[in-house]
């Protein structure tokens, strides 16, 4: 006799879950249900959310058994879900040492990679050197923050205790000044124009801020200006297409610095800075120990971090990067790795990238094999994308070592840094 299936449960459900897994969002599992706020090995009261289709969204109420690595909340004063603050860090409520224990058991689980370590990070909060906020609300109510986890409400993060010291205060500061002024920001569905973003870089002793509009007038942010005492730096970024891109093609410097300079590296208005520039230090060390010398490709190259480094060790360094501003300071012409690849045709013996988070694909990967360079160390922020390279490549590269490192503490995100030698060199 067949036994009766559990009827599904309807949303605002009250329900006590056993958690069997990590999933790569930080939330934990239970069969189908995701369950924000719960981790494996708790017994926990959740309430039903969302029922979808392939998956059951649910939040933590209480906890019944905890993992012997729970803790308060650092910031618990943020987390309120009924008036738009922010939700806390997915992993937060975990001792650093558990978050790590957790995250490389993901890691094998999820995507099948194998790290000896998860390197923890110098810092476990104060660490963001750089940040993007989201605008949200009407003239004189406009705030900064970021879309709840799962969601796409937005949730102030006022006084964020991640973030570098200076970018919360910045951050802050333009929001109440956007107030006053009665600043309001971009909605699409009411087609209105407005502030889109905030992103906020930092050197350590200064702040470069630039503005993301939809408004190709810039009169109102230039009256926003001269009330943003803790912007060493402000630019402005023209963005009238929808989607969530935070930045356009091009900025404008409203007044004072043009660039921070991080670590002898110039970071312009667009330019890409590690969130957590002393982890990316590390990481690019790391990253090109061991890549040789001879004629080196630095794909995806950036501000120039890792092509500074390798031509203090190669004979010859070509980088390759597509962002504009970024290219200009490499004194290259902007082009995808995928254009780049297709028209290199001399001997290569090594290969450095460092991707988005989709990893390199198939395009970049074909051109690779082709290549065949005696080595190819991949800087990866998804650990999804880069189980797909390594296994694209596998035919004719072997994973020589792996490492992951903890760059962004209290939230599920890793890095990687993955070095694939030739077979031919092996055997």
């Amino acid at each position: 006799m067949k036994g009766t299936a559990e009827p599904r449960p309807n949303a605002g459900d009250r329900v006590t879950l056993e958690v069997e897994s990590l999933l790569p969002s930080g939330e934990g599992a239970c069969g189908r249900t995701r369950i924000a706020g719960a981790f494996p090995g708790e017994r926990v009261v959740a309430r039903i959310e969302h029922v979808g289709k392939h998956a059951t969204f649910a939040t933590t109420l209480e906890v019944e058994r905890g993992r012997s690595g729970r803790r308060g909340l650092p910031c618990l004063r943020h987390v309120d879900t009924k008036d738009g603050r922010c939700t806390g860090c997915a992993l937060m409520a975990l001792e650093e040492t558990d978050q790590r224990t957790l995250l490389r058991e993901m890691l094998l689980a999820q995507h099948g990679l194998e790290v000896g370590e998860v390197v923890a990070a110098p810092e476990s909060l104060g660490y963001r050197w750089s940040a993007k906020r989201i605008a949200f609300g009407g003239p004189g109510k406009l705030r900064l923050g970021s879309f709840m986890r799962g969601t796409n409400r937005p949730a102030d993060m006022k006084g964020c205790l991640v973030d570098h010291p200076l970018i919360a205060a910045a951050a802050d500061e333009l929001a109440e000044a956007a107030q006053k002024l009665g600043i309001a920001a971009h909605d699409e569905e009411r087609k209105r124009l407005g502030l889109r973003a905030v992103w906020l870089r930092t050197n350590g002793t200064q702040v470069l801020a630039t503005l993301v509009t939809s408004e190709a007038n810039a009169d109102e942010l230039i009256r926003l200006s001269p009330r943003l005492t803790l912007c060493h730096g402000l630019a402005v970024s023209f963005y009238r297409d929808g989607g969530n891109v935070l930045r356009g093609a091009e900025a404008t410097v409203l007044r004072g610095i043009e660039a921070l300079d991080v670590n002898g590296t110039a970071i312009g208005p667009l330019g890409f800075l590690q969130p957590n520039p002393k982890v990316a230090e590390q990481m690019y060390d790391d990253l090109v120990e061991g890549i040789g010398g001879g004629r080196i490709l630095d794909l995806y190259a950036g501000a120039g971090a890792t092509t500074r480094r390798l031509r203090a060790i190669a004979s010859e360094v070509v980088p390759c990067e597509s962002h504009p501003e970024a290219a200009r300071s490499l004194d290259v012409d902007p082009e995808t790795a995928e254009a780049f690849l297709v028209r290199q045709t001399g001997a290569v013996d090594g290969v450095i990238a460092n991707p988005p988070r989709k990893g390199l694909g198939a395009a970049v990967t074909s051109e690779l094999l082709r290549l065949r360079p005696a080595r190819i160390h991949v800087m990866a922020c998804g650990p999804g994308g880069l189980a797909k390279d390594i296994a694209a490549l596998a035919e004719g590269y072997r994973l020589e070592s792996l490492r992951a490192y903890d760059s962004l503490p209290q939230t599920p995100h890793l890095e990687l840094i993955a070095k694939l030698v030739r077979i031919s060199d092996l055997d």
